[in-house]
């Protein structure tokens, strides 16, 4: 009896411990997930993603953060965020960027339009009433080339460009992604722009290379790189073959 009222004591701490071990554990699983996105792939692809992550984990819990490239790569290296889709990477040395999608740029309109079925140069384009989001690098771009350019409307999100598009205020420019499901239902038609389609941009999977991803992060991950374009990922696969068969010939 002397040895148990010995060692209730301890047994009690080591209770202790082990309740509050698993407190600790039980807090780390519900903690969020912080996932950042620049302004384009935050409305237009994370949602998406984000909704396949639940479905995976339903009681995972996420806050999505959206800000310029540069920002997020701070935040990223200050340890504020886990992991990030961007698409003006700084390419800096202690991130690791995954090239994840081709983001093609598209002109759209009305399926009454004539210019629908037209095939149409940079140089017709611009002389049509364009409804844009203001700031885009597009429009830079172009100016930078000599174009002037013919802005019936600037807006800031691009539900703004889809609702105006529809109600005829002229030609809409965004990327394929934001007018996918609006196309596909017949209520937008794309138009053959050639020359449009070499000035997309390329998004990428961003995270700090010195430092483990958390365990919901490395599933974050996985989910993406399950979702890379199918061109992107034949690329990757072409290189790892080729790395591999490079190593046996040597």
């Amino acid at each position: 009896m002397d040895f148990f009222d010995a060692i209730r004591p301890m047994l009690a701490e080591a209770d202790n411990l082990e309740k509050r071990f698993k407190s600790s554990a039980k807090g780390n699983d519900t903690a969020p997930l912080i996932v950042g996105g620049s302004h384009n792939v935050s409305v237009n692809a994370l949602p998406k993603l984000l909704m396949a992550f639940k479905e995976r984990h339903p009681s995972a819990q996420f806050i999505l953060e959206t800000n310029e490239s540069r920002t997020i790569e701070k935040r990223l290296l200050a340890s504020e965020l886990e992991i990030a889709l961007i698409t003006n990477p700084s390419h800096r040395a202690e991130i690791i960027y995954e090239p994840y999608e081709e983001m093609e740029l598209v002109a759209f309109c009305l399926p009454t339009n004539p210019l629908a079925r037209k095939k149409l140069t940079l140089k017709d384009l611009v002389e049509c009433p364009l409804v844009m989001k203001g700031g885009g690098r597009l429009e830079k771009v172009l100016m930078n080339l000599g174009y002037r350019m013919n802005v019936a409307l600037r807006c800031e999100a691009s539900s703004t460009v889809k609702a105006a598009v529809r109600m005829g205020m002229g030609v809409g420019i965004l990327y394929r992604n934001a007018v996918a499901s609006r196309v596909a239902a017949g209520v937008l038609k794309l138009l053959n722009v050639p020359e449009l389609k070499q000035m997309g941009i390329q998004s990428f999977i961003v995270f700090d290379k010195r430092k483990p991803l958390a365990p919901m992060a490395q599933e974050f991950l996985q989910i993406l790189r399950e979702k890379k374009t199918p061109a992107i990922a034949a690329d990757e696969k072409r290189v790892q073959i080729g790395s591999a068969r490079s190593l046996s010939v040597h």
